[in-house]
């Protein structure tokens, strides 16, 4: 007469041999809903495709598919369709009333509000046609990022239209999906897992409309710290390395450094790691992490510049992290900078430089003070560094309090400096010789700075902070340094 299992749990080998000791063979269970997944648009290419200038790879339908199949739901792969209503249509018809039915159906892309929605257009279509179909229901909502999700039903079918972009369509899919799959599939709503964290800056909002960002956890002295990664709605790969996603009230302006907030975790849980580096981010150090990472140590990287990385370290966040501050009266790089209990390990010496298209005749060239005026003037876009790193120091000291086009686009990565402008969002910016030349891109020499690594003095000995220093006394890897511009 005791009760062995209860309603609603996900069954695991456990739960089975439970029942299998007690004599039941079967046991009802939740039918796992066919959720298909449809890529729109004429630019989309499958993953494994080389896109050619104007495509896009799809990288929305594996992460929904997956996402799905998390929620204990059944994923279907219904490919990509193009732009074209009859098609899409036709496809929404087949799944709805077709031999293998879906019970859910989401569409990725053409969610914008206007002509050529090709999506809203079909889905209208088909409510007009079939029985029990309400159409849309809405269409727009006040959320950043993911405002033109479109939410309808078809012939008593939920079909959802997510925006085009990654990280829109994560957010919309936990805001509005991911509960309504749950319920369909009996997965427990105790299995979304959230921690307490402390901003350790200020994160602003928009008021009026609720907003998510992408946040990277690091432990400190009081618990955790999450790092806004500043990143836009198309960034897929900031999706990737994020550890959760926080959301701020639409009737909330900011979020004020120190307050505490919750993070919802993107992954089942939180991975520790044997090494946090938080600060100015540099090709050199990416090497150097790949070799600890080979190693078989977790490493962690955080781009926030050397100042904001160097204040981590002296509230106790993070293991270590790059430095390149200029102290104007001394000459001397960093040391004059490192707070208490942090201790300074040797770097190495990197050339920075204005970057540009070498077919530009505005650049191609100039030097001296026509190369400053050029730079200066109104008639070029930039591409700016983070508030804060050594690298956004130089180039305001060298634009002078001017304010060139662009002056607000910042990147936190010298890779993101060289892809700004080799995609013509930008006409110049300042950042390492190796990256502009692995780039393709013209460069301009500005000045040789020291790069080194700051270290927390109660990590000191830590194993992956002893292999960080061994690994940049390691001849080897001071040759290879040096090949990649780095001496």
């Amino acid at each position: 007469g005791d009760t062995v299992l209860r309603r609603g749990i996900v069954l695991t080998s456990r739960d089975t041999a439970v029942l299998a000791a007690v004599g039941v063979a079967e046991v009802a269970v939740v039918t796992r809903p066919r959720v298909a997944v449809l890529s729109t648009g004429d630019e989309i290419v499958p993953p494994g495709t080389e896109p050619a200038v104007g495509q896009v790879i799809d990288s929305n339908r594996p992460m929904l598919l997956d996402a799905v199949e998390e929620l204990g739901c059944e994923p279907v792969s219904v490919g990509i369709a193009p732009d074209d209503a009859s098609f899409v249509e036709s496809s929404l018809e087949s799944l709805i009333a077709g031999p293998e039915p879906a019970d859910v159906i989401l569409l990725s892309g053409g969610t914008s509000k206007g002509e050529g929605d090709i999506n809203s257009d079909a889905i209208l279509r088909l409510a007009e046609r079939l029985p029990d179909s309400p159409g849309i229901v809405v269409h727009g909502v006040a959320l950043k990022p993911g405002k033109p999700i479109l939410l309808s039903v078809v012939a008593s079918k939920p079909i959802v239209v997510l925006p085009g972009f990654p990280t829109s369509a994560v957010f919309t899919f936990h805001e509005f999906v991911a509960p309504l799959l749950r319920r369909l599939s009996g997965f427990p709503e105790n299995a979304i897992r959230s921690v307490q964290a402390v901003a350790p800056m200020r994160i602003t909002s928009i008021s009026g409309r609720a907003e998510y960002s992408l946040v990277d956890l690091v432990e400190g002295a009081h618990g955790l710290a999450a790092y806004p990664l500043g990143a836009g709605s198309g960034s897929v790969t900031a999706f990737g390395r994020a550890d959760g996603f926080i959301r701020i009230p639409a009737t909330t302006e900011y979020v004020e450094e120190g307050d505490e907030i919750t993070v919802r975790l993107l992954g089942e849980q939180l991975h520790t790691h044997d090494l946090v580096v938080i600060g100015s981010h540099c090709v050199g150090l990416d090497y150097l992490l790949g070799l600890l990472g080979a190693d078989g140590f977790r490493v962690k990287s955080i781009p926030v510049g050397s100042t904001a990385g160097l204040s981590a370290l002296g509230r106790g966040e993070g293991d270590a992290g790059g430095t390149h501050l200029l102290d104007a009266e001394t000459g001397t790089y960093n040391e004059p900078f490192l707070p208490a209990g942090v201790r300074l390990v040797p770097g190495y010496n990197r050339r920075q430089g204005f970057a540009y298209r070498a077919s530009d005749p505005a650049f191609a060239g100039v030097e001296g003070d026509a190369l400053l005026e050029s730079i200066r003037s109104d008639r070029h876009r930039m591409v700016n560094r983070n508030p804060g790193s050594g690298t956004r120091i130089l180039i305001d000291e060298l634009l002078n309090g001017s304010r060139p086009p662009g002056y607000l686009h910042q990147v936190k990565t010298h890779n993101g400096v060289a892809a700004a402008i080799d995609q013509r969002r930008a006409d110049w910016g300042l950042t390492l010789e190796t990256v502009a030349d692995a780039a393709g891109l013209g460069f301009h020499f500005v000045a040789n700075e020291r790069y080194d690594f700051a270290v927390r003095e109660d990590r000191w000995d830590q194993p992956a902070v002893v292999t960080l220093r061994r690994l940049l006394e390691e001849p080897s890897v001071r040759s290879e340094l040096a090949v990649r511009g780095f001496n």
